[in-house]
């Protein structure tokens, strides 16, 4: 049987339900208001039959003028092998432009960035499980206030690389804000969201594992707990296994297409808020 034209065009937002319905298909734990969210931060590239069903779609985010991200790279299965997923990031690579583009791949996914020109930089880890710890009082730990926006969108863009304003504009609003402030300035942030079977601890920026860890100890509640940490974050990944996370799954590699921002100063990201927007 031969299988009906495809139509490709933009994402809309009304294309929410539909993108939840193969985010299903995939198996993915992300809500409906998770996907939501990525649709609203960033724009993207989407394939339907002929009676309109989505069989793909490809999100990504502008941070800045010069870097973005790739994410959210659906195809349904029964669509797969058509070349969709090719042809929806290429679209994307277009729109983006002269933007260094940097993603997380997964297996199924790498050969094609490869092909498109994406080098490995690096390998991040998704941690999970039930945290049987319970938020620890620190006196250089507190509520992130409105005013503390600026430091933390400062502090982020030396650990990032790139600044991504509306992204934790939009994660603070939905989540809980946690800062180590010893009186001199901020020198971490980390928020806390509800995200797919649970919580979500991340972004965590702060200048070393021991300050990552003080503030995953602030904001981790009992319960299910996700956490994605680059590999190589060795301290801080001890930690939050003896909290009950596990390591679940291969490494996702951290593929770069052009050159990324690199980091400035001590702050490094220990944490990501998720796959799709790092």
């Amino acid at each position: 049987m031969t299988a009906s034209p495809l139509h490709y065009g933009t994402v809309q937002p009304d294309d929410l339900d539909a993108a939840t319905e193969l985010v299903k298909l995939l198996r993915w734990p992300h809500r409906r208001e998770d996907i939501d969210l990525f649709m609203r931060l960033g724009a993207g590239h989407a394939a339907k039959d002929e009676e309109g069903a989505l069989q793909g779609v490809a999100l990504w985010w502008a941070f800045e003028p010069a870097a973005a991200r790739l994410g959210l790279v659906m195809v349904n299965p029964d669509s797969q092998g058509r070349g969709i997923g090719r042809r929806l990031v290429q679209q994307v690579l277009d729109d983006a432009a002269d933007r260094s583009m940097m993603l997380l791949a997964t297996e199924a996914g790498k050969p094609l960035y490869d092909k498109l020109g994406f080098e490995t930089v690096g390998a991040c880890r998704q941690y999970q499980g039930t945290c049987e710890g319970r938020p620890a009082p620190d006196p250089q730990i507190r509520p992130a206030t409105p005013d503390d926006m600026p430091a933390i969108l400062s502090l982020d863009r030396t650990a990032f690389g790139a600044g991504r304003a509306d992204a934790l504009q939009a994660l603070s609003e939905i989540g809980r804000v946690a800062v180590i402030d010893p009186g001199s300035g901020i020198a971490g942030y980390a928020i806390e969201r509800n995200f797919g079977r649970g919580t979500v601890v991340g972004p965590i920026v702060a200048g070393s594992e021991t300050d990552a860890i003080r503030l995953f100890r602030a904001l981790a509640l009992p319960g299910f707990v996700r956490v994605d940490a680059p590999v190589g974050c060795d301290g801080f990944a001890r930690f939050i296994e003896d909290q009950g996370l596990a390591a679940v799954g291969a490494d996702s590699p951290v593929m770069v297409r052009g050159s990324w921002p690199e980091p400035a100063g001590q702050a490094r990201l220990f944490a990501l808020s998720s796959h799709a927007l790092g």
